[in-house]
């Protein structure tokens, strides 16, 4: 290949990337505590982190600590042709938590992120709010998918947690 060449093919593939930086914010009636944690152990994130009834999240390993590894798979209930890996690098308790995301389908990269928890008590609720700066790999479907997907967890995370008196 020539110079030109490759450099065409390195422009096109480029072109199909995207970034964006989500901010989602949710409250939950139920003490922070028992929010964060819901969002550390690895059943409980399975449990209201699938965005319907038709999805499903098994994880194959999970070490939620400072530079600890989650690996899961995701999609349809049948169906769990994603690839998710995370690494934590930062939590501190009852307040924040900061993780990378590789997202694949099969051998396929489709995102790559940097995902920040942050929990704060609001009167008798828990105000979560999620920022992820994401770089799409394979089409802007997937900021919109990533958004929605993370939208409808939150809305799980608050429709399972009942409160708990501290």
């Amino acid at each position: 290949k020539t110079m030109t060449q490759a450099t065409a093919e390195v422009a096109k593939a480029a072109h199909g990337v995207q970034h964006a930086t989500l901010v989602l914010t949710q409250h939950i009636n139920a003490p922070l505590p028992q929010v964060f944690a819901a969002w550390a152990s690895a059943t409980e994130r399975a449990r209201w982190g699938s965005p319907s009834d038709t999805a499903a999240i098994v994880y194959d390993a999970a070490n939620f600590a400072v530079d600890g590894r989650d690996s899961y798979r995701c999609g349809g209930k049948n169906d769990l042709r994603f690839r998710c890996e995370v690494h934590y690098l930062d939590i501190v308790n009852n307040q924040r938590i900061v993780y990378a995301e590789r997202v694949n389908e099969g051998d396929t990269p489709l995102s790559a992120t940097l995902n920040t928890v942050e929990l704060r008590t609001e009167g008798a609720q828990t105000r979560v709010q999620v920022t992820i700066q994401i770089t799409a790999l394979a089409g802007p479907g997937i900021v919109s998918g990533t958004e929605h997907g993370t939208r409808a967890a939150l809305a799980n995370l608050a429709r399972t947690l009942v409160p708990t008196h501290q």
